[in-house]
């Protein structure tokens, strides 16, 4: 009898199911688009893109902007995650060190077609060392890629070429698994050549239409190769918040009342994204060159404390490997205070001096008062705040002029490995002045292996090295909240790379 009763209740369990899931679905289907000429998405509050060239651009809105004028070999997808785009098929050769792309077609908005030549060009360009690309390292595991942005080796000795119009090829050092994730990244759209906003030749969905010092208007190009697929006739940037009616899309700003908003007119998205914030000391300064000084900080540290000093898109982790989807492994040995009285002891003082050196917002302000307190817990630590600057505190890191600093990274590209590289010993972004052989033993291994999961499993031993030697003491995850329009379908938000995707957006009825 009880048999039967449970599955009459999981019968009527997976009705209601099916029911609620076809009334969403229905649901759906009855929404109404706007008419072509209401397909204009507006962005309030945003900066204007300051670099059209991509081998250059730098800034999140130029990556943004340009990630929307060209497609390249993949992009990011509604969902964030990357994808093919002109790649219709990918083979890779029995040692894995050669793959083989067959493109789709694509023309320019003046009509020149996009062909391997294209990218064998670009790629050429972009390792050149007189092109002097911040990005010129992506190619670093690709045949010559390294000596030739070293000016060692000519640009066309690059593991690059093509067979066909269609057909493009290219060698790698050794076996990566996974390297494909890296063409997603803007420095590699194909760009025939730079030149003002307004001029660009491009081959993406949309082409810029008009720019001045307070807006960006992007329109539909008809000549891409999915115009089909794209409902949105115009993308418009503001530099101006909107606040009145509500509507459109804007980044919330630190402090923002969500209460505030109408929850008919709009939602409030909060975004992941890959940056992470870290307390960083300089190990070659004292006390802490000191391993369990170091520990004992990263130990007293009350995460759920400094959560409510972050804006509501950012989290606080434990994780330096903030894009990693797999367990960590780290456990830092010691007891806090036991761990401080052992340092005081060696020094000979009960008390102990710091400098935190941190930025100039209020946001930092009030993450960099919790941090003080939090720290000072310890007793007889004293922590002062200097804040500076972005400029001038980078040049202070960089110089190694510092103690220990709230610092953050925001990743090139989407492996694990770009957040571990800065902290190897001949790295010339390693302002730590930490110097492990483990560490680089690791970070070596991990270029020669072949199985993206392996590489991880490595890298995650490497992050492990890190956190349990208090070399980095990770604080929180970046991230943005943004007000979205109700009507607003379809928009992308990456966890790295542009800022959102727009290219299948789509303005609904009310």
């Amino acid at each position: 009898m009880k048999r039967k009763s449970f599955l009459a209740a999981a019968l009527l369990g997976a009705i209601l199911m099916l029911f609620f899931i076809v009334w969403i679905v229905q649901r759906e289907q009855a929404r109404e688009l706007v008419p072509p000429e209401e397909q204009i998405l507006s962005i309030h509050g945003e900066s204007l893109p300051e670099q059209p060239d991509v081998m250059l651009a730098i800034d999140p809105s130029s990556q943004t902007v340009l990630s929307h004028l060209y497609e390249g070999l993949y992009r990011f997808g509604v969902d964030g995650s990357i994808e093919p785009a002109l790649v219709e098929t990918l083979e890779r050769s029995d040692d894995g060190k050669v793959y083989t792309f067959t493109l789709r077609e694509s023309v320019t908005s003046k009509g020149n077609a996009i062909t391997a030549q294209t990218f064998v060009d670009h790629f050429r360009k972009l390792a050149d060392d007189e092109t002097n690309s911040p990005f010129s390292f992506f190619l670093a595991d690709v045949k010559n890629g390294k000596e030739i942005s070293l000016g060692q080796a000519e640009p066309d000795t690059l593991g690059v070429k093509a067979i066909d119009d269609n057909t493009l090829e290219l060698t790698l050092v050794r076996p990566m698994e996974g390297f494909e994730q890296m063409l997603a990244m803007p420095a590699f759209l194909p760009q025939l050549s730079p030149g003002p906003w307004e001029e660009l030749e491009t081959n993406g969905p949309f082409q810029v239409e008009a720019l001045d010092e307070n807006q960006l208007t992007l329109h539909k190009h008809d000549g891409y190769r999915e115009a089909e697929k794209v409902t949105l006739e115009k993308i418009l940037i503001h530099t101006e918040r909107e606040s009145e009616k509500q509507e459109g899309v804007q980044p919330l700003p630190y402090g923002f009342d969500v209460s505030t908003l109408d929850e008919e007119i709009s939602k409030v998205v909060d975004v992941p994204r890959s940056g992470v914030f870290y307390l960083k000391p300089n190990v070659k300064k004292a006390p802490f060159d000191d391993p369990e000084f170091r520990r004992a900080l990263a130990l007293v540290i009350n995460r759920n404390e400094i959560q409510t000093s972050l804006s509501r898109a950012e989290q606080t982790t434990e994780r330096l490997l903030v894009m990693d989807e797999g367990e960590s492994t780290t456990a830092i040995e010691g007891e806090a205070e036991s761990l401080f009285a052992n340092v005081k002891k060696r020094l000979g003082n009960e008390t102990v001096e710091i400098e935190l050196l941190s930025f100039v917002d209020e946001e930092a302000r009030q993450l960099s008062t919790r941090l003080k307190n939090n720290l000072e817990e310890l007793e007889g630590l004293k922590v002062n705040v200097t804040e500076l600057p972005l400029g001038e505190k980078v040049r202070k890191e960089v110089s190694g002029n510092y103690e220990f600093s709230i610092s953050g990274w925001q990743p090139d590209y989407p492996l694990l490995s770009a957040y571990l590289t800065q902290f190897e010993t001949n790295n010339y972004l390693n302002s730590s002045r930490y110097s492990d052989e483990t560490f680089d033993e690791l970070m070596e291994k991990s270029r020669v292996t072949e199985k993206l999961s392996e590489r991880n499993d490595i890298l995650r031993q490497a992050e492990a090295r890190l956190l349990e030697q208090g070399v980095v003491i990770p604080i929180y995850q970046a991230g943005v909240s943004y007000r979205v329009d109700q009507r607003y379908e379809d928009i992308g938000y990456p966890i790295i790379g542009p800022s959102y995707v727009l290219t299948f957006s789509k303005i609904y009825k009310k």
